[in-house]
């Protein structure tokens, strides 16, 4: 197997692993709402002294994404096991906390200098205990042996993954309550909230069609179904998903199925260095309308398939695409 196929599979494992229990027929309904704003990259100086300041505090209980009631003292040393997670305590101004991260965690920059502890379907468990944190922020039950090992050792642990769109606000909101930064997690919140309301009072006119290539061709032709914030999120911003029956959230969808769906237009991830001149030269991807008609747009996959702060700017994108 290439290296290719190698990162192929690690992704689409964490996909499928981000989803792991709400593979549901039908994408759970939003209430959100939002203006085409993407979040910040980088988080204020006064921000970063809130977060700070309030990890001495501590003292909190609270219920994780998993279902089980944590209390959480100090948060001075904090070890992230997902790229959302991470993505999630930096937006916050928590990055100096950050003691250590999984090999998937690559943003913001500051991400580059932490120390990385396995990665999102095997954490280093040992690595994670020498660093000695206050608490972990794990992610679903994928890494449901890792959080028990974690456990049996003492050491507190948070499940902040969101598996569907909905929840990503509530994983948000949750980070913030332990690190005792609320009004920095309701800002957060609040440009994803304005990025969903500027997509649904711009949608287009007319009805589109719209697939997602994770990959193609040798690599399989994996795409996004009904559950997954990449379906979500076109639905939302007015667009039709062909696979809005498939049966899992991630999908090895057939070709033939494609061509007969014959969509109008065609996001594609670029993270495995597929191209928009390489997939109109694929089998069965050349005769599709997107693709002779130049409706093909190339879209970075960390940025849309992360349930974290940067799904208001994934969500703004498709709206632009949508309305072209």
């Amino acid at each position: 197997m290439n290296r290719k196929r190698i990162a192929l599979f690690a992704c689409i494992v964490l996909c499928i692993a981000v989803f792991a229990g709400c593979a549901q027929p039908a994408p759970a309904e939003t209430s959100s709402a939002a203006q085409a704003v993407a979040p910040s990259a980088s988080v204020s100086a006064e921000a970063t002294e809130s977060a700070e300041a309030s990890s001495a505090v501590g003292g909190v209980t609270v219920t994780d994404m998993l279902g089980s009631e944590v209390t959480v003292g100090k948060t001075d040393k904090i070890v992230s096991l997902t790229p959302a997670g991470t993505e999630i305590v930096c937006a916050l101004g928590a990055s100096k906390q950050l003691v250590g991260i999984d090999a998937s965690s690559d943003y913001p920059e500051i991400t580059k200098s932490i120390e990385v502890v396995g990665d999102f379907n095997g954490p280093d468990v040992e690595k994670v205990a020498a660093l000695e944190p206050d608490v972990v922020f794990a992610g679903n039950g994928l890494q449901q042996e890792a959080i028990d090992q974690l456990k049996n050792l003492g050491i507190t642990v948070v499940s902040v993954e969101a598996t569907t769109f909905d929840d990503i606000s509530k994983a948000i909101r949750l980070v913030g309550e332990v690190l005792g930064a609320q009004d920095e997690a309701e800002a957060v919140v609040g440009e994803i909230d304005a990025a969903v309301s500027a997509a649904e009072a711009n949608k287009p006119e007319g009805e589109k069609t719209v697939y997602y290539v994770m990959s193609y061709g040798d690599n399989g032709n994996w795409t996004s179904g009904p559950g997954s914030f990449m379906n979500t999120m076109i639905e939302l911003a007015g667009g039709k998903c062909v696979t809005e029956n498939a049966e899992y959230s991630w999908v090895e969808y057939p070709v033939e199925d494609l061509v007969l769906a014959n969509p109008d237009i065609i996001l594609l991830d670029t993270s495995m260095g597929n191209t928009a001149e390489g997939l109109a030269d694929a089998q069965g991807y050349q005769d599709l309308d997107a693709v002779k008609n130049g409706n093909v747009y190339e879209v970075d996959a960390n940025v849309f398939t992360r349930p974290g702060p940067r799904i208001a700017e994934a969500i703004t994108q498709i709206s632009e695409i949508l309305n072209k």
